[in-house]
C-alpha cells in the first residue's frame, strides 16, 4: 500500500510518534521489516543504504525492484527510501528506479555548499514527486561499537536548522543531538533540550539516525518531543549475523534457506520491539 514519504512523517509528527526506519540489505531483512510492520500494524519504510550499495558495487536497480515489490504488496501504508545516497548521480538513478524518497548527507561539505547541493536535489526530486531528507551536521561514528573520545561531530543549531530548511525546501531534516552511528557498547545521551529548541524553530519533520545506541526511554521522549522518524541499522545487522552464525554452528550449513528464515525471524522480533518503543505500532 504505497503512500508518500512526507505524508507518513507529517502524520507521525502530528500524533507524536516516530516511524521506525529499519534498514535492509537483502531479501530476508526486507521481509523481516515488512512482516514486522504488518504484524504490529505499523506504517512501513522500506529502504537501503546508497553508500553501502555503491561501496560494494551492488546494482541499485536490483534493490529497487525488491523494495518496490515489498511496498506494493504490503497491507500497511508503505514507502520506499534510498538512505544516505552516495552522490548526485545516485540520486538520478534512484528517481528513475522508483524510490519514493532519498536521503542526502551534506555534512562533509561547507554549510553553504551543502545547502546549494541539497536545494538542487530537492528541486529535481520534487519534479518527480520524490521527497528529500537531508542532514547538514556530522554525527560521530563509533568504532567496533565504542565511541572514542574526540570523535568529530557537530550538534544541530536551531537557527541554522531553520535557515537550511527554509532555503532548501527539504521534506525532513536529520539532526544531531548526541546520537551516534554504530554505537552498541554503551548508550548515547540525547540533548532533549536542544531537540525542543529545534522543534520550536523548525516545523519540518525531524529524524534521528544512529538509534542502535539510543535508550528506549530517550527514544520515547524524542518521539514525544517531535522526532517522527528514527533510523535503526547496526543492531539489526548484528542480530542477523548472530542468527546465521548460530545456524552454521548447528551444522545446517547446506540449508541456507533455513538459516535465512531463522535470521529473518530473529531480526523481525527485534524490529517489533522497537516499533512498540517508537509508538508506531498500531498506527497503520
Amino acid at each position: 500500500m504505497r503512500v508518500f514519504f512526507d505524508e507518513m512523517l507529517s502524520k507521525a509528527q502530528g500524533r507524536r510518534y516516530a516511524v521506525g526506519y529499519f534498514e535492509s540489505w537483502n531479501l530476508e531483512s526486507t521481509r523481516a521489516v515488512v512482516r514486522a510492520a504488518e504484524e504490529e500494524c505499523s506504517p512501513l519504510i522500506v529502504g537501503f543504504n546508497g553508500g553501502f550499495l555503491e561501496m560494494h558495487k551492488y546494482e541499485l536497480e536490483y534493490y529497487a525492484s525488491i523494495g518496490k515489490t515489498a511496498v506494493d504488496m504490503a497491507v500497511v501504508p508503505a514507502t520506499l527510501l534510498l538512505n544516505e545516497v552516495s552522490g548526485f548521480p545516485q540520486v538520478i538513478r534512484a528517481l528513475r528506479a522508483g524510490f519514493s524518497a532519498v536521503m542526502i548527507d551534506v555534512s562533509s561539505l561547507p554549510f553553504e555548499k551543502g545547502k546549494k547541493l541539497t536545494r538542487r536535489i530537492v528541486r529535481l526530486a520534487h519534479l518527480a514527486n520524490v521527497a528529500v531528507e537531508a542532514q547538514f551536521d556530522e554525527l560521530p561514528h563509533a568504532k567496533n561499537g565504542v565511541l572514542k573520545e574526540g570523535e568529530k561531530a557537530s550538534m544541530t543549531d536551531p537557527r541554522k536548522a531553520l535557515g537550511f530548511v527554509e532555503e532548501t525546501g527539504v521534506d525532513a531534516l536529520s539532526i544531531s543531538i548526541g546520537n551516534v552511528h554504530g554505537l552498541y557498547e554503551a548508550k548515547a545521551k540525547l540533548d532533549l533540550i536542544r531537540l525542543k529548541e529545534i522543534r520550536e524553530s523548525v516545523q519540518t519533520p525531524l529524524v534521528l539516525h544512529g538509534a542502535t545506541g539510543i535508550s528506549d526511554d530517550d527514544a520515547k521522549k524524542a518521539a514525544q518531543a517531535g522526532v517522527c522518524k528514527i533510523n535503526v541499522g547496526h543492531v539489526l545487522r548484528l542480530s542477523f549475523a548472530d542468527a546465521v552464525k548460530s545456524g552454521l554452528e548447528r551444522g545446517i550449513s547446506i540449508d541456507l534457506e533455513g538459516i535465512g528464515d531463522r535470521a529473518e525471524t530473529q531480526v523481525g522480533n527485534l524490529i517489533r520491539e522497537r516499533m512498540r518503543v517508537y509508538g508506531c505500532a498500531g498506527r497503520a
